[in-house]
């Protein structure tokens, strides 16, 4: 069972983000007082993974929620809406460079920042396209042509994506695979299913 206490005008976009994960309404009221909506939910665990971060996104980090076991209930028909993005994957193995992110940031956001270490078609980002892409973050800038350097116009590193457990769970679609260590967290291609992948690219 979920509870969400919002601000009124982000009320339908709880709603929406709620129904698209298969829950079903229990019971919603205003928070005399407070001028909050409260929406109650059922929502399979399946679900729940990486919910908390899309209502804070939703409402612009104003959701209040809270969360507790209901019961067991026969699995609800149907698939919960996955994502209609394709992945940025590394282009080969090495650390990730400046220079390398600043030219794959222009095609998606990113998950891997400055320094962090990759292997090829592990997922350094989500693609703003359907199909996924091949992006060399290693990438080392050329200094033979110093003209053309200091005329380059620098955009900046974007700060990375910070992905959670659940937010990592919820990403993957059925080819790809999540690394979990002590540490942090790697997403990748199954090596396993890499010849039926469909749409993929190289930049």
């Amino acid at each position: 069972a979920v509870e969400v206490r919002v601000p009124e005008e982000y009320s339908g976009a709880v709603i929406e983000t709620l129904n698209l994960r298969k829950g079903e309404l229990q019971d919603m009221g205003l928070e005399e007082g407070e001028g909050l909506t409260v929406v109650k939910y059922l929502v399979p665990t399946r679900g729940m993974l990486g919910l908390k971060s899309s209502l804070l996104s939703s409402t612009r980090g104003t959701a209040i929620i809270d969360s507790v076991f209901d019961s067991y209930r026969p699995r609800i028909k149907g698939e919960i809406q996955g994502r209609d993005k394709g992945s940025l994957l590394a282009f080969a193995d090495g650390g990730a460079t400046t220079f390398g992110i600043e030219g794959a940031q222009d095609r998606g956001k990113m998950f891997v920042k400055v320094g962090d270490d990759v292997y090829k078609n592990m997922i350094v980002g989500i693609h703003q396209r359907p199909a996924d892409l091949e992006v060399n973050v290693c990438k080392t800038k050329a200094l033979n042509n110093m003209r053309s350097a200091t005329k380059e116009v620098k955009t900046g590193v974007i700060a990375p994506v910070d992905m959670s457990l659940d937010s990592c769970v919820e990403y993957l679609n059925a080819d790809e695979i999540l690394e979990v260590t002590p540490s942090l967290f790697r997403m990748a291609k199954n090596p396993d299913m890499l010849g039926k992948r469909k749409g993929g690219k190289n930049k």
